[in-house]
């Protein structure tokens, strides 16, 4: 996830005893119809085999019971997921860090002010471009104005907000401007990294992949705002599209897990393996799986045809379950 905050021991997943992070995806439910969404989420209605409030809060009490100390909630749009105040609740009480990455069109001044007793991590807003036409071409049935004004009700209050950007070939050049536009809306942080080819993105890859030379300007613009803003506001951009990533995870996993709407537990974003389901196993046996998953022969085959066909992870979202 953009944003991670960076493991004092490491983050091989050997080296512990439970995950250091979860990524946990809590519905599918969205009000928009991203052209890049990895989880190809949309519509009002939860999938058939969500888990339910009661479901989702027995996996938060294992989460506590291990120790896990941080859960990233997305979606869908996590905040139209009905139990999401329930998860967040328990979550803070037990001294669970949270960050919510929403898109922030929800976001009103009663869920501001709600957000903000949380004592939250962050709230990570998406926000695609300096201008409406930039992020409303990606984000479809999107409202830039509505997510300016939702940033502005946080940073008010004093909500910790991050912004992330999601660079293609007809927003990258806005990247300059949409920094700076985070730094007045008073964000903490802004995060960005190359396009991740999964779920829609894969689908609509050659319509949104930026050319070699949109990511060298890309980057060495992200570079020149990480000095401008430095001890103003956090510029980070990770340098890994998620090939690289899964060549280095393939021999390093780390210490997380990514956790589905229905309770299924995959191995990484990229890669079509289910290790476990938190409705019907525990986290330990999960993250046992986890571990031993990554040495099973079909997932390095695979994980090596990806490496040389980078399309396939078109098909990280066709589930194979491994128990």
């Amino acid at each position: 996830m953009i944003g991670e905050r960076t493991m004092t021991r490491g983050d091989r997943c050997d080296e512990y005893s439970a995950p250091l992070f979860i990524a946990w995806q809590l519905n599918t439910e969205c009000n928009l119809n991203c052209l890049h969404c990895c989880e190809e989420a949309g519509g009002s209605s939860p999938s058939p085999d969500a888990m339910s409030g009661a479901q989702a809060l027995q996996v938060c009490q294992q989460f506590v019971q291990a120790g896990v100390p941080y859960v990233a909630l997305s979606g869908g749009e996590p905040l139209l997921c009905p139990h999401i105040w329930e998860i967040c609740e328990y979550l803070r009480s037990h001294n669970v860090d949270i960050k919510i990455e929403t898109n922030g069109e929800m976001i009103d001044q009663g869920v501001a002010e709600r957000l903000a007793g949380l004592s939250l991590r962050s709230v990570q807003i998406s926000i695609d471009g300096a201008t409406a036409k930039s992020h409303e071409a990606l984000r479809e049935n999107g409202d830039w104005l509505r997510v300016m004004d939702a940033c502005r009700l946080l940073s008010k209050i004093n909500v910790n907000m991050e912004i992330v950007f999601v660079p293609t070939n007809f927003n990258i050049h806005e990247v300059a401007q949409t920094v700076d536009l985070a730094a007045k809306l008073g964000a903490y942080g802004f995060y960005s990294g190359k396009l991740m080819r999964i779920g829609r993105a894969a689908m609509n890859w050659k319509r949104l992949c930026p050319s070699e030379t949109q990511y060298r300007q890309f980057f060495e613009t992200m570079t020149s705002k990480t000095e401008q803003y430095r001890g103003v506001m956090k510029v980070y951009c990770y340098p890994y599209d998620v090939i690289e990533e899964l060549r280095y995870r393939m021999t390093s996993p780390s210490a997380s897990l990514l956790v589905l709407p229905n309770g299924k537990v995959k191995l990484i974003g990229p890669l079509p393996f289910i290790c476990g389901d938190l409705k019907t196993m525990s986290l330990e046996d999960i993250w046992s799986r986890y571990k031993l998953a990554w040495g099973r022969p079909e997932v390095q085959d695979f994980a090596r045809r990806i490496l040389n066909e980078p399309a396939l992870t078109a098909e990280a979202n066709n589930w194979i379950e491994l128990y």
